[in-house]
């Protein structure tokens, strides 16, 4: 009897050890899901820089003049992009307006005789994009369509008897190509800082001038001149992204 009642006393501890250490043994904690950010989704933003701009063909009478100008931008975008990877692909669309011009006084010793000015009144561009993500840092490049409205003026002044007047103004367009960085300094706030070379290709522009005198003159006359320009330009932007239900997310287990 003594044997059998050891025995018994013997599994009865066995079984409360056992259930006492499973008691003990706690379940793992559930880790919430980490954020991962991505590019993917639509955005819009606005953005101000300066630049240089060149100027090629414009021939007014007697003008001779180094034909670079400078002057600031300002303006918006709008645009989306595709993530997979750390690839980035995208599609933006931009216009600003441009303060950048080359504005020329000649003189004859002291006295000016002719004003010449070239303005740049407005951009628009369509680019694709194409970026290495870094998380919340893209590296990128784009390339795409560009136009401009640029004006040229040319004028004789403190001319006595015989003064003219030469202007024109057309919209050019050509080639745009850029690189820039991107960060995401917010899940739906980005800065970017970019530079961008626009080609504006050659056309032919219908120049007028006018002649004012004190004796009889020929009236108004238009000429074609082949003219082109081109810019490099530098910006700082602020984009808001709608990035499609906000940051991707990893479950940890």
């Amino acid at each position: 009897m003594k044997k059998i009642i050891a025995v018994a006393a013997a599994i009865l501890g066995t079984t409360s050890v056992a259930s006492a250490a499973d008691l003990a043994v706690k379940a793992r904690p559930y880790v919430a899901p980490a954020p991962v950010f991505t590019w993917t989704g639509c955005y819009v933003g606005v953005h101000a820089g300066a630049g240089v701009m060149h100027d090629q063909g414009f021939q007014a009478q007697g003008s001779t003049f180094d034909r670079h100008g400078t002057g600031g931008l300002a303006g918006g975008q709008v645009g989306c992009n595709y993530q997979t990877g750390m690839l980035v692909l995208g599609i933006e669309g931009e216009g600003f307006w441009s303060g950048m011009r080359i504005n020329v006084d000649q003189f004859e010793g002291n006295t000016p005789f002719l004003n010449t000015t070239i303005k740049n009144r407005w951009d628009y561009d369509v680019a694709g994009r194409i970026g290495v993500a870094f998380d919340r840092a893209l590296v990128y490049g784009k390339a795409g369509w560009a136009a401009g409205r640029f004006e040229w003026n040319s004028a004789f002044v403190n001319c006595g008897n015989f003064c003219s007047t030469t202007q024109g103004g057309a919209t050019l367009d050509g080639l745009l190509i850029g690189v820039g960085l991107e960060y995401a300094f917010l899940n739906n706030w980005t800065a970017k800082f970019e530079y961008d070379y626009l080609g504006f290709g050659s056309k032919n522009v219908a120049f007028t001038t006018i002649t004012t005198c004190s004796l009889l003159c020929a009236g108004p006359f238009t000429q074609l001149q082949n003219v082109s320009a081109d810019k490099h330009i530098f910006k700082v932007g602020l984009n808001y992204l709608f990035n499609f239900g906000g940051p991707a997310v990893v479950a940890k287990y």
